[in-house]
């Protein structure tokens, strides 16, 4: 596996892989996003027959001296690899990089799976917000001090 910076040309597999996440931000969002000048990530590949195929991705946002994680996507057949550790450990070294000291996350409550792996890469619980996501779901806010 290899993982590099996120460019523009991978929206269109940001938006197909995420097509079955209805809060997922579509295309429109995900350039918006690049404009602003602050939206970054990074796409991790794997090599199978001689084809290189993305099979996750990471996207957070950086403000000031704060990274907001925006999305984290494995690919279901590459899930429990490895791969989403290795784009969680790109994001904290990236964010660190242009100056972060705390980096911020939500993840649905319903997403154990999810938070036992932030929770095992040093983030905290911080708070929960009530009905976050459009189907009325809590999301668990996280913390990581830098």
């Amino acid at each position: 596996m290899t993982v590099r910076p996120l460019t523009k040309s991978d929206v269109g597999f940001l938006t197909c892989a995420c097509k079955d996440f209805p809060d997922a931000w579509n295309e429109e969002m995900l350039l918006s996003a690049f404009r602003a000048g602050n939206f970054y990530g990074f796409i991790a590949e794997e090599k199978t027959d001689g084809k290189i195929t993305p099979v996750g991705f990471i996207t957070f946002s950086m403000h000031v001296d704060t990274a907001d994680l925006e999305d984290l996507f494995v690919e279901k057949t590459f899930r429990g690899q490895g791969i989403g550790k290795a784009l969680i450990i790109k994001f904290i070294e990236s964010a660190a990089k242009n100056g972060a000291k705390t980096l911020f996350l939500e993840v649905r409550e319903s997403n154990f799976v999810a938070e036992k792996l932030y929770l095992s890469m040093g983030f905290s619980k911080l708070s929960v917000r009530k009905k976050y996501y459009f189907d009325g779901e809590n999301a668990v806010v996280l913390k990581k001090e830098l």
